[in-house]
């Protein structure tokens, strides 16, 4: 018996909206009170000044119409009749709280529900009394975009709002009921399928009729019921308190099904007790819960009350349903009876019966011991063996599954999962779950797991190491983790560290590491990658042949790993790219086998993409004499030192971080790349892949979050570059409790730990990154090279447009040079100078001018030849405009360029 996960939060003391035609959702914190702080303001706007009414029921007196209207959207958004509940679920009490005459006590009772009706329809209601029919419409709009952000009403709201962009053309100044027909009919099919209340009171109660009986038919599968659907039916009306069937029924249900209930609705009618059909539907829901169907239970209470409330409402709109007695509160409160967490104490008859059990039961009982298991791992005997003992074992499982990246970790705990056949599936924690919490409340998540795993699923947690190491508060949660190992015997946990991570946990806590089995996975050998390679071609319906494997497993132990694609993620991707290739070559044979063969082996596999030669790259690009000089020093002495290592003389490996200093649009980044791609010539980088960062990248928001954060980007920059641009950012905030001090020292402890595999470069303006050097002692002896960027003369400037304009498909035509000389000799220079970014952008505003130049120039000569076939063309006119021809489509004129202008620096609007 077990409850669907995404239900999970019905259990829970959370603040939970559930919509049930979306689900449980968690409120976030500070969200209502954002909303409310919207609302507030739209009422403030000055065009909102006198619109106000003195009718409403349930507002303050006098109450704004933009604050009516959103009451009545707020009842609308859920949907007709639809069902609204969950511990937070009161909308109007706790958005308009302080709008309400009556406010009543908030409920945070899980099992409240409500189902509004909502009459409220696009384009205005309560703002219809505004004198300004425009202005009305225009604040109704309004009245939706401030309710942003409640993730379940959502879709609606946003296919609302497009009915707001494209109304329909009509008289603003029709009545209301027009108004709304124009609008309704002018809604498109996708906005039709997010609203069907906008199809009217019969199109809504066909489409919420069909989900009805498409929702009754799947329960009854689940849970028998000695009824007819017209029976159900009739009885639902019943519950509505209607007296006859509604006549809107035949165009819903069809005719006979409509005359059906006709004929019987009278002798159903003298029996029905409403109070026993409660009970009776009660205990068929329960019966369906039990059985796996909660969300189709939840579907039918939907559609049910849905139903109920368009009826009651007929001829008119839904509206909040009359007295009934659809057991939507008896279901909540059922459902949380049988899968809340519950205290359980052992009766002492099992253990006592049970030794005096007989020798025949003692053997039933050990032919019901869990199968072996068959593991599916490769290549890691340590964590098979450990996984078949403990599937095989009687107590509950502790294991810390100890290695690299992407070794079959997870895998592990999978398989271990399905091995203990526990009643519920697993639940997966990671670290970023905790990160930044208070102290208190990631205390009391881990709690709530921990009882809500203990004797009914594995409790799986990954990056254990990283949740004890947190400087915030790591040490408190190992802590209460050892605690709990300690008093829920019944507890089966997995771990999952990187490699080292059981000592990190040892330092933080020394005892919690022995609450666990150890098993340790290893980077996979040639043999493993092989066998990984054969599973991936397997999936994609090929198969290698024993060559093209083996050299497959060569070649991938023999690729370095680039930031997450490593390890066993190596051979679906190898796989990809051959099955690729041969697919292509067998398109003429439909049908065929795919058959990798060992010449569809690359002979190197470039996860980085980096095709080229980065040296000659570099020395193409225009200006920058003195970095490429710079470059090509690190060059001579990287192969100097191989040489004398060859030689047998010692080599003293360099630092290799960097500095760039410089204005925005000096190839800062540009060089960053080739740089990478250079060391992975050299063999210095094993893959040469640039991580591109910034201060968001490293400092986190809260304590304890800026140490994993830089960690997690220095560790998918190993083996490449990390390259951090305005790194200066990190010490420049005025605030004590800023993070970029801590990220700093992390930094630098990171960058001498995978010194070999690691090139860190940080960039920015020449006088800020020197007081960011100045800001850490350790910062300028980990950075001893620094290179300066300078700005690009007005030649350079030219050249570098050339070689875009080049790179597009473009050529300048006479003149144009000239022309972009006089423009840069007026901007004026200054850190803010684009430099080759605002080449580029020049660019793309001569292409953009230019093509409109041409689009202008093929018009007027399809107009002319128009006119001559029409006989308008005189003498004496002039020669009729031509077509332009493929020289005009890749010529760029000095007419294309953005004129001189009176104030030139403007032009940093282009690049800005």
């Amino acid at each position: 018996m077990r409850l669907p996960d995404h239900l999970g939060l019905l259990l829970t003391e959370e603040p939970v909206l559930d919509v049930y035609a979306y689900g449980p959702w968690r409120v976030p914190d500070g969200l209502f009170e954002e909303i409310s702080a919207r609302i507030d303001a739209l009422a403030n706007d000055p065009r909102c000044a006198g619109l106000t009414t003195d009718e409403h029921k349930l507002l303050t007196l006098p109450a704004s119409l933009v604050t009516a209207e959103i009451f009545g959207i707020l009842a609308f958004l859920p949907g007709g009749g639809a069902i609204k509940a969950g511990s937070w679920s009161q909308l109007p009490e706790r958005l308009l709280h302080r709008h309400l005459v009556n406010p009543g006590p908030l409920s945070t009772r899980m099992t409240r529900w409500d189902a509004p009706g909502g009459r409220w329809r696009p384009p205005v209601d309560w703002l219809v009394e505004a004198p300004d029919r425009e202005l009305a419409i225009a604040l109704a709009r309004d009245c939706l975009e401030v309710l942003e952000g409640v993730e379940p009403l959502e879709r609606r709201r946003r296919a609302l709002l497009r009915l707001y962009e494209d109304p329909p053309r009509c008289d603003v100044n029709l009545p209301k009921m027009e108004l709304r027909e124009h609008w309704h009919a002018h809604a498109d099919e996708e906005i039709l399928a997010a609203v069907p209340e906008l199809l009217g009171p019969v199109g809504y109660l066909e489409w919420v009729s069909a989900g009805l009986l498409a929702a009754y038919e799947h329960l009854v599968s689940v849970a028998p019921r000695d009824e007819t659907v017209e029976t159900h039916l009739i009885q639902l009306l019943l519950q509505g308190s209607l007296e006859h069937v509604p006549a809107e029924l035949a165009v819903a249900l069809g005719e006979d099904r409509y005359r059906e209930l006709q004929a019987r609705f009278q002798a159903e009618r003298r029996g029905f007790k409403p109070g026993a059909w409660q009970e009776q539907t009660r205990a068929w829901l329960v019966r369906a819960l039990v059985s796996g169907a909660a969300d189709a239970c939840r579907a039918w209470l939907d559609m049910a009350m849905r139903w109920v409330a368009t009826v009651q409402g007929l001829p008119g709109d839904p509206w909040f349903p009359k007295p009934e007695w659809i057991p939507v509160g008896q279901f909540q409160t059922d459902l949380r009876r049988l899968y809340a967490p519950r205290r359980r104490v052992v009766n002492p008859l099992v253990e006592g019966l049970a030794r005096a059990a007989s020798p025949e039961k003692a053997a039933a009982a050990a032919k019901e011991a869990p199968a072996e298991l068959v593991s599916g791992l490769v290549g890691q005997p340590e964590v098979t063996a450990a996984l078949a003992e403990l599937s095989q074992g009687r107590e509950p499982v502790r294991l810390l599954l100890v290695g690299p990246d992407g070794t079959g970790k997870r895998d592990a705990a999978q398989e271990l999962a399905k091995a203990l056949n526990l009643p519920r599936d697993p639940i997966w924690l990671t670290d970023n779950l905790f990160a930044g919490q208070r102290l208190s409340d990631a205390v009391a998540k881990l709690h709530a797991d921990v009882r809500d795993c203990a004797g009914e699923r594995l409790l799986i947690i990954e990056g254990l190491d990283g949740i004890v190491t947190d400087p915030g508060n790591g040490e408190a949660i190992a802590g209460e983790l050892h605690r709990l190992l300690a008093v829920h015997e019944d507890l089966s946990l997995v771990a999952l560290c990187d490699t080292g991570g059981d000592e990190r946990i040892r330092e933080i806590n020394p005892v919690l590491p022995h609450r666990f089995r150890t098993a340790r996975t290893v980077p996979f050998d040639e043999d493993g990658h092989a066998e990984l390679f054969r599973r991936a071609l397997r999936r994609r319906g090929a198969r290698g042949t024993r060559h093209a494997v083996a050299a497959a497993g060569r070649l991938l132990a023999a690729t370095p790993p680039v930031q997450t694609l490593r390890n066993a993620r190596l051979a679906p991707y190898l796989a990809d790219l051959v099955v690729d290739a041969v697919r292509a070559r067998s398109a003429g044979e439909p049908g065929a086998e795919l058959v990798v063969g060992k010449r569809d082996i690359p002979e190197t596999l470039d996860t980085t993409q980096t095709a080229g030669e980065p040296l000659a790259e570099l020395r193409e690009l225009t200006g920058l004499e003195t970095v490429k000089q710079e470059i090509g020093l690190l060059v001579a002495g990287t192969h100097a030192a191989r040489l004398r290592g060859e030689n047998g003389l010692r080599v003293s490996p360099p630092t290799r971080h960097m500095v760039f200093t410089g204005n925005p649009g000096t190839g800062k980044t540009m060089v960053a790349r080739l740089l990478g791609r250079i060391y992975k010539k050299l063999g210095v980088l094993s893959s040469g892949h640039v991580v591109e960062a910034s201060r968001a990248h490293l400092v986190g928001e809260y304590i304890g979050q800026t140490a994993p954060r830089t960690r997690r980007l220095v560790e998918r920059a190993i083996g490449g570059v990390l390259f951090i641009d305005e790194a200066y950012t990190l010490t420049q905030s005025p605030l004590k409790s800023d993070y970029g001090h801590e990220a700093i020292a992390e930094l630098v402890k990171l960058m001498e730990d995978h010194r070999d595999d690691l090139v860190v470069i940080v960039a920015g303006y020449q006088r800020e990154m020197a007081e960011f050097l100045a800001a850490n002692p350790g910062l300028d002896s980990r950075f001893p090279k620094q290179l300066h960027f300078p700005d690009y003369s007005d030649d350079e400037l030219v050249a570098v447009f050339e070689r875009l304009a080049a790179a597009d498909g473009f050529r300048l035509a006479e003149g144009t040079t000239g022309l972009l000389r006089a423009t840069l000799r007026r901007v004026p220079r200054g850190p803010s100078f684009g430099n080759g970014r605002l080449m580029r952008n020049l660019l793309d505003v001569a292409v953009a001018n230019q093509a409109q130049r041409i689009a202008t120039a093929a018009r007027d000569a399809r107009q002319a030849g128009q006119n001559g076939q029409n006989g308008q063309n005189g003498a004496g006119q002039g020669k009729a405009p031509k077509q332009p021809g493929k020289k005009d489509l890749v010529t760029l004129r000095a007419e294309d360029l953005p004129p001189l202008l009176d104030h030139p620096e403007e032009l940093f609007g282009l690049y800005l």
